[in-house]
């Protein structure tokens, strides 16, 4: 895509960070940094990366990376954490830990992220039959799995399910330990070098797969300028990720260990809600709502949140940032 300005990536940031209608982190100057924000690799979470990169978080905010989702989440779950790149199956296990979460923002929906890939020779949902499908032990795998089940005729005792971690389910593929195995970048692009085949993915299903950034409303004063400064850093690394999009790729290639061609398709495998399709998901909240009911049905029932309130959603946070 290339710069369709024609800016340097320099003056873009510099024009970004003094515009009058973005939020800067200029308030947070001479703090220390007290607040810390867990990221972890999914294409709907770079932004935050390149953010972090160019120096365009608060300065108050640490950003906490991880490889694995797991480690975010346990991160949450222990207190370590005052906000987090999540999906909504993980904002359900936070809450039924009793964190009080909000979610501010939708970062992505899948639209081909979540997928079930299967040995080269296993080009059939009948091969499938008997053999061994990995996922993770999380509802949204779960409702893939489903989904693909029902288009493709097989039922539940057909298949054997071994539940790994993604980067476990890369090390049981190279071992040939599992014929199939249901993940997300870049674990998936990984497994797919070795010529697997993509059976089934998200853009098949309904759209149910979110990524959100959830705060702790027991640690953040969503009525002070943290949350907006937050998404004012997230949507410059949007913004350097569509208009430098060379540079974006190149830099998350290397980041992600992917080739250039893997990395244009990882970063197609989601979509970006921009601000106003933000605030209209969150307002109504209809399709995240039918989203979580969905997702709970793949809970055991005593890790499924007792109830979360309507107010899970909120757009305060957005509208600070479109005002200021």
């Amino acid at each position: 895509m290339g710069n369709l300005f024609g800016l340097s990536r320099r003056r873009f940031l510099q024009l970004c960070v003094a515009s009058p209608l973005l939020l800067t982190a200029a308030s947070a100057c001479g703090r220390k940094k007290d607040f810390s924000l867990g990221v972890y690799q999914h294409p709907g979470h770079e932004a935050f990366y390149i953010s972090d990169h160019f120096n365009l978080l608060p300065d108050n905010v640490m950003l906490r990376k991880s490889q694995s989702a797991e480690v975010i989440v346990s991160a949450m779950l222990a207190g370590e954490l005052d906000a987090a790149t999540l999906a909504l199956d993980e904002v359900l296990t936070c809450l039924a830990a009793d964190i009080p979460l909000q979610v501010i923002l939708i970062l992505s929906r899948s639209c081909g992220a979540n997928v079930l890939l299967s040995r080269p020779e296993l080009t059939s949902a009948a091969q499938l039959k008997g053999k061994i499908i990995a996922l993770e032990s999380r509802a949204v795998s779960e409702l893939l799995l489903e989904h693909y089940l029902q288009k493709s005729g097989l039922q539940r005792q057909d298949i054997e399910v071994a539940y790994l971690p993604q980067l476990k389910q890369l090390m049981a593929w190279e071992n040939g330990q599992i014929d199939a195995a249901i993940n997300t970048p870049p674990v998936s692009h990984y497994i797919e070098r070795t010529g697997a085949k993509r059976l089934f993915d998200s853009s098949q299903c309904p759209a149910l797969m979110f990524q959100v950034l959830a705060v702790r409303t027991d640690r953040v004063n969503l009525l002070s300028d943290i949350p907006a400064l937050l998404l004012n850093s997230y949507y410059l690394g949007l913004d350097h990720l569509r208009l430098f999009s060379g540079d974006s790729l190149r830099r998350t290639a290397f980041w992600r260990n992917l080739t250039l061609s893997e990395t244009t398709n990882y970063f197609a495998s989601v979509q970006y809600p921009g601000l106003a399709q933000n605030i209209a998901l969150l307002s109504e909240s209809d399709a995240l709502h039918k989203a979580m009911q969905q997702l709970i049905r793949f809970m055991p029932a005593a890790a499924q949140p007792k109830i979360y309130s309507p107010a899970l959603f909120d757009t305060a946070a957005l509208r600070q940032l479109v005002l200021n």
